[in-house]
């Protein structure tokens, strides 16, 4: 480029000004290099070191008097008196070419007096890549501050040519060393700026950015002091004292400590490096003693140290163990806080499965659900008849199990990383969740035998409850009159049992045009798979084989397998297919299955595939999610795919499960089976002749499933199992409500109408009050969520920041509006924000901007004047 326009010149020279001879002294030899690329149509190069005086002058003057020729002499133009050709450079042109001159006006710069300036730093301009780089941010009237700042964002490689940007990428190079230590050696690109002479220009600007003035000042100490600093910031009360000597002294200028510090953070292409700085400085600075004495009030508002987040978890679970009490609304408001912070967001990653902080949160607020559940208990279980407790299950009960269940899946992804923080917690809820079952068992227990032939094993009904025997007759026919095509899809996962569908069914209803109802049937005793099976296929009668063993079949045709199944199906007519084989099938192909059947049955197995295997059984709640990720799949390809209108889900019965091994207590006491036992499992024995033992429960498949001839069966009481069968802790086949409470999940693709407000949309968000004005340092936005979520209107996060444009002139606050409360009060939310130090124009319109925090999107931008009169005191 530089070439380029000294060969201009020298045209316009020699052309316009119709120059026949031009002098060129270049002292410093700087554009010797370039001078064989020269190109000048009609004129010669004379080199002054390679042509003695005496030929040029008898070249210029008597050999050729009216040819143009360039004089290049690589040295400086000699003093007069040592100047064998002045006569000729007398009526000659003198071209003078410094690289100051030409860099100034290649990067277009308006003030001369930068000439200087630039050939201080005429080093750097020499490389053509960083002139380039430079050049596309320089402004015409740029002070010398302004070009060394970009100048060392060119050096950095820094995305903008600003502190933040620049310190990013320094740090960066500090994280990339493998030592411990916290004298942390410079980085390479410091070295840069101090072999281009600019490690002044930097000192300055981080005093003019922090108020950093320290009089031997090193990039470690920088970033400590910016840690402190932001970590007292955040802190409900004073700096703890051992760190107030880092405090960056200017409380203007400090505050673009956290500023910087958010906006590192927040930087997808940054965040790695604050992680690792953050950890080695926080080891060194101690910062564990510093804060184990606070409280999580005193620590809300701090992102500084990953620290801080785990001294948070330690508070928060406390209380859950008793030690100070909890508010379960004040809990969760805190839990909420922290997600929308930094080490429970999106970008921190931890584990395989996500943020382990997240989940930890997740552990913490199931825990303090469920134990606000056993709150509301506190006197025990208690309700007159068999109906009221079940009702009472299906309605809140069930909120035990799932509670449970989404506690010990969340647990577990953290004991996985290797903390124990939640051992303690574990055991409460175990004994929570034990209390809750033992008080089931007893309750439920009181309305299966009355004696004398009263109770449900003698009459297995409960009013307005279907029973799962019954199954075909009552969902099937109404699914094929109210579907177009006539066609009926049952999806029957095994072992699914009520509380993990009431989880899907609210998912499916935040699906736009899908609809699902979920109720609920009474099944089988014993709740075991194959009796379930069967009761679910159309049948007039089932009934066991033979009385010699187990076998059950409907109308007189087997039911074990699933080519069985669809035999008995095909009256209907229909079919029967496993869950991953469908799955397996593309459009044409799914189509071309159902095409000739009215009814299709899909067997599902995960839960029990896993739970029922001692090997296994311990990941008998990943099973429960991944279910309900593969019914959720299964259900979107049956509607979108086959277009089917109506699906059912249910189960063949549901399942018990606790982390804690089963002590002999949780045993019946029987050592042996009775005579003329078929069958045995360690929740049922399956029979004839039988009898009755006073620690069982005895009953007949003719009353409590519905079959046509008779088969007896011993189920233990309550939540116990068999000795003679093993102690696992996953069981079913008994009669607790958590085995026999069978959903049935009714989803439907909604039309016309009803599609239309079936329309998923994310609450909305205003600004509270109507000043548009920021007057302080730090600024206080109220929002409030309009609407609460709902199934179909889901909660949304919105990053909140105060913008220039585009640019950031504030932290970023993440907030998440997910309040399902009908209060507006309960539904307003606070974010802090941070502006940067620096001139604002007053009549300048700037931004208060709400992005969406995943999309990126820009949900709102609202105008603001800042106008900053005084700085907060914290």
């Amino acid at each position: 480029m530089i070439a380029s326009q000294i060969a201009d010149k020298l045209r316009h020279i020699f052309t316009e000004e119709n120059q026949r001879l031009v002098f060129w002294n270049d002292g410093n030899r700087d554009f010797e290099d370039s001078l064989e690329t020269l190109v000048l149509p009609d004129v010669r190069i004379l080199r002054l070191d390679k042509t003695g005086p005496l030929e040029v002058k008898t070249l210029l003057e008597l050999e050729d008097p009216s040819g143009k020729y360039l004089i290049y002499a690589p040295f400086p133009e000699p003093h007069i008196n040592d100047d064998w050709l002045m006569d000729i450079r007398l009526y000659s042109r003198t071209f003078r070419a410094d690289r100051a001159s030409i860099v100034l006006d290649e990067l277009g710069l308006a003030n001369q007096a930068m000439r200087a300036h630039l050939e201080r730093h005429q080093a750097f301009f020499r490389n053509q890549e960083r002139l380039e780089k430079v050049r596309k941010w320089v402004q015409p009237n740029d002070t010398e501050d302004d070009l060394d700042l970009k100048i060392m964002a060119a050096l950095a490689k820094a995305e903008q040519p600003n502190a933040f940007g620049i310190l990013m990428k320094l740090f960066g190079e500090l994280a990339g060393d493998e030592t411990q230590h916290m004298l942390l050696p410079p980085p390479g690109v410091w070295e840069d700026i101090e072999k281009y002479g600019l490690a002044g220009s930097f000192w300055d600007l981080m005093a003019k950015t922090f108020g950093y003035g320290e009089s031997n000042p090193t990039l470690t100490d920088l970033l400590i002091r910016l840690l402190v600093t932001d970590f007292a910031q955040g802190l409900k009360g004073d700096c703890p004292q051992p760190l107030r000597h880092f405090l960056l002294p200017e409380r203007s200028l400090a505050l673009n400590a956290s500023v910087f510090l958010s906006q590192w953070r927040s930087n997808i292409n940054h965040y790695a490096t604050y992680n690792a700085l953050s950890r080695k400085m926080a080891a060194e600075l101690k910062i564990d003693e510093h804060i184990s004495a606070l409280d999580e009030n005193a620590l809300m508002e701090v992102m500084t140290f990953e620290s801080v987040e785990r001294q948070i978890v330690r508070c928060l679970k406390d209380h859950l163990l008793g030690k100070g009490g909890f508010d379960l609304v004040t809990l969760k408001g805190g839990i909420r806080h922290r997600r929308d912070g930094y080490w429970a967001g999106p970008l921190f990653v931890t584990g395989e499965k996500g943020n382990d902080y997240q989940a930890t949160y997740n552990a913490l607020e199931t825990a303090g659900e469920l134990l606000k559940l056993r709150e509301g208990h506190l006197p025990g279980l208690s309700y007159p008849s068999a109906g009221k407790m079940y009702l009472a299950y299906t309605s809140e009960l069930f909120r035990y199990d799932q509670l449970y269940r989404q506690f010990q899946e969340a647990a577990d992804q953290v004991e996985l990383r290797g903390w124990d923080i939640l051992k303690e917690l574990r055991g409460i809820i175990e004994a929570c969740y034990g209390w809750f079952i033992d008080q089931a068992a007893i309750v439920w227990g009181s309305f299966i035998d009355q004696g004398k032939g009263n109770g449900l094993l003698h009459h297995w009904s409960i009013k307005d409850i279907n029973n799962q025997q019954d199954f075909y007759l009552n969902y099937v026919p109404t699914a094929l009159q109210a579907s177009p095509q006539g066609k009926a899809y049952v999806i029957i996962s095994d072992a699914f049992r009520y509380e993990a569908a009431e989880e899907l069914s609210r998912e499916i209803n935040s699906k736009y045009r899908f609809q699902s109802v979920l109720d609920n049937q009474l099944g089988v005793l014993p709740s075991y798979t194959g009796l379930g099976m069967a009761a679910l296929l159309p049948h007039s009668a089932i009934e066991y084989k033979l009385q010699a063993n187990t076998d059950i079949t409907a109308d007189g045709q087997a039911t074990a397998s699933l080519e069985q199944r669809a035999k008995v199906l095909a009256a209907v007519p229909g079919t029967a297919i496993k869950a991953e084989e469908l799955m397996a099938m593309n459009k044409d192909q799914g189509r071309n299955f159902v095409k000739p059947w009215r009814v299709i049955y899909i067997y599902h197995n995960q839960i029990d595939a896993v739970g029922d295997a001692a090997i296994s059984e311990s990941q008998t709640f990943s099973a429960v999610r991944t279910a309900i990720k593969d019914i959720s799949a299964l259900i979107s390809f049956i509607i979108n795919n086959l277009n089917g209108s109506h699906v059912m889900v249910t189960a063949d019965h549901g399942f018990m499960y606790q982390e804690k091994v089963p002590a002999d207590v949780d045993k019946s006491g029987l050592d042996a089976k009775p005579t003329g036992t078929l069958k045995a499992k360690k929740r049922y024995v399956l029979g004839t002749g039988l009898g009755d033992d006073k620690k069982v429960w005895h009953g007949d498949t003719q009353i409590t499933a519905g079959t046509k001839n008779s088969m007896e069966f011993w189920i233990p009481k309550g939540a116990n199992r068999f000795h003679f069968s093993g102690g696992a802790r996953y069981i079913h086949g008994g009669a607790m409500l958590q085995e026999i409470v069978v959903p049935v999940m009714t989803v439907k693709e909604l039309t016309g109408q009803a599609k239309e407000k079936s329309v998923i949309r994310r609450v909305d968000v205003s600004l509270l009050g109507a000043l548009h004005k920021v007057v302080n340092n730090v600024q206080r936005f109220d929002f409030i969520q309009t609407d609460a979520v709902s199934e179909r209107v889901l909660s949304r996060t919105l990053a909140v920041s105060l913008r220039d444009g585009d640019e950031l002139i504030s932290n970023e606050v993440s907030l998440t509006f997910d309040s399902r409360s009908f209060s507006m009060d309960d539904r307003k939310k606070s974010a802090r924000l941070i502006v940067k130090a620096g001139q604002y124009d007053k009549k300048r319109e700037y931004a208060l901007v709400l992005r969406d925090a995943e999309t990126k999107i820009e949900y709102l931008r609202i105008p603001m004047t800042v106008d900053l009169t005084f700085i907060n005191d914290f």
